[in-house]
């Protein structure tokens, strides 16, 4: 529905620019009719597309509170029956990986007509189209491994059971972070943790997926590929178990710290400031969260823009 609403968007502003353009056009032939005519659909575009954005904010509204209702319900649920929970990648991730993957065999489809059919100096270039294919094609193939008929995150009372980091106790979680952010109108969904070790549960994960999933505070950072819905109501069981197993959750922490540090200061004007203080490092922990997320899918971005540059650029050779 979302990307409806946008694509209608674009549709009346491309319109009411093309009809404000032949306004102009008939104000200066002083064409009095035409003006009028083009002049009234101009208002009529303005005025729809003001109705719409009205109305996507208040569908927005009620979804969310029609979202926060289903989610309540299902945590609820969820916590009554004590029972494991799971969660599945949502079907678009999916879609996504087979786009890669078409791009992915494309590379390697160019990578072999280079160093077969052409002469040696283009063989360098083959060679890194090829190798980039086959690294795409088994990450692929490992992360559909994963996925393909197992859950993205499993949780109870004993801990819960990531399809990257695999199984961490809640023994062991000290502190838990749910990340839900909108980053350019793409849902990102994330749960970080802190353990006793962190380094032994950032060892699970392979070296070159640190470089897409590396943490800024350097705790494991689970990657939540779900639905909204899901992602929120897993985010809300995770911090309903760890909260059980005693493990606080950042804003608890930051609260508690918060409390004892204004209770050893005498003045106001010495609380104010290191609240201040407090407030400006627990936004920049934020931003660098975000900003880190923010670079994995600018990453991803890129090489997926990199990748359909070279299905192109291979279509045009191969036509030669």
């Amino acid at each position: 529905m979302k990307l409806f609403i946008q694509f209608l968007v674009i549709v009346a502003t491309l319109a009411g620019m093309v009809v404000l353009a032949f306004f102009f056009k008939s104000t200066d032939e002083g064409d009095f009719s035409a003006s009028v005519f083009y002049g009234v659909l101009t208002l009529l575009i303005t005025s729809a597309l003001i109705t719409l954005f009205r109305w996507d904010k208040k569908r927005d509204r009620d979804e969310e509170i029609e979202l926060r209702q289903c989610v309540g319900i299902r945590v609820n649920m969820a916590l009554n029956n004590k029972q494991p929970v799971e969660f599945y990648a949502k079907p678009s991730l999916f879609i996504t990986l087979a786009f890669i993957l078409i791009l992915s065999l494309g590379a390697i489809y160019f990578g072999v007509y280079l160093l077969i059919g052409l002469p040696l100096q283009n063989r360098l270039t083959g060679l890194m189209f090829l190798i980039g294919g086959l690294f795409f094609c088994i990450a692929l193939a490992e992360s559909a491994k994963r996925l393909i008929g197992h859950p993205v995150i499993r949780l109870d009372k004993h801990g819960l059971m990531h399809f990257r980091f695999g199984f961490i106790p809640w023994s062991d979680v000290n502190e838990i972070c749910p990340l839900i952010l909108n980053i350019k109108g793409n849902l990102s969904a994330w749960l970080e943790i802190g353990t006793i070790n962190n380094a032994f549960y950032l060892a699970r994960i392979p070296r070159w997926l640190r470089i897409f999933r590396k943490s800024k505070t350097g705790k494991p950072l689970l990657f939540l590929p779900l639905s909204e819905e899901d992602a929120r109501v897993a985010c809300d069981i995770a911090k309903a178990y760890a909260d059980f197993a005693g493990a606080p959750l950042r804003e608890n922490i930051f609260s508690t710290k918060l409390a004892m540090e204004l209770s050893r200061l005498q003045t106001s004007q010495q609380k104010i400031g290191r609240l201040q203080t407090l407030m400006t490092e627990s936004s920049e922990n934020f931003i660098k969260q975000r900003q880190a997320i923010s670079k994995t899918y600018f990453v991803s971005n890129v090489f997926v823009i990199l990748g359909v540059i070279a299905i192109c650029f291979a279509a045009w050779v191969t036509s030669k």
